[in-house]
């Protein structure tokens, strides 16, 4: 339930709906699926006619906490193999290099690293992730990025026996 605010045009189960079965046609960007949705199903979600995409972006974030959470859930009721995991991490970073000094986003937590694909120093954070077989996404954690793969590791596997 909102505290604040005045009542989106959208519910927020219209926006999961759009964006789960976006991703699913393989359009990986909320531009393309607020696009894609406005074109193709106006008539089956009549407040798209009302909304901006940036609307329906900012509400599609809002509620990033439930798509985790509903994740979590899915996430369980997948058969995996807990005996076999595979973890990665990759650079996320939050501004451009010459700005880093700036940068007042991610403060405490953004620190520099360099990027080996890309060949260059970057600043950010580092994303580890966990898959277990047969490929679930089962956790992730973005941490500082100077933290070692194998720090980011041992977060991951912290409830795995």
């Amino acid at each position: 339930m909102r505290k604040r605010g005045p009542q989106p045009t959208l519910r927020d189960s219209e926006v999961l709906t759009i964006e789960v079965v976006g991703e699913f046609l393989g359009l990986d960007r909320e531009s393309n699926i607020f696009t894609h949705f406005c074109r193709s199903y106006s008539d089956w979600v009549p407040g798209l006619g009302r909304i901006t995409r940036t609307t329906f972006t900012r509400q599609a974030a809002n509620l990033w906490k439930v798509k985790q959470e509903l994740w979590q859930r899915l996430a369980q009721h997948i058969p995996q193999d807990p005996y076999l995991s595979i973890i990665d991490s990759f650079p996320v970073p939050v501004c451009r290099f010459a700005r880093a000094t700036y940068a007042r986003s991610f403060r405490d937590v953004a620190s520099y690293d360099y990027n080996e694909v890309a060949r260059h120093i970057y600043y950010g954070l580092r994303a580890h992730v966990r898959l277990a077989g047969p490929g679930v996404l089962v956790d992730c954690a973005l941490v500082s990025a100077h933290l070692s793969d194998t720090e980011g590791a041992q977060d991951l596997l912290h409830d795995v026996s």
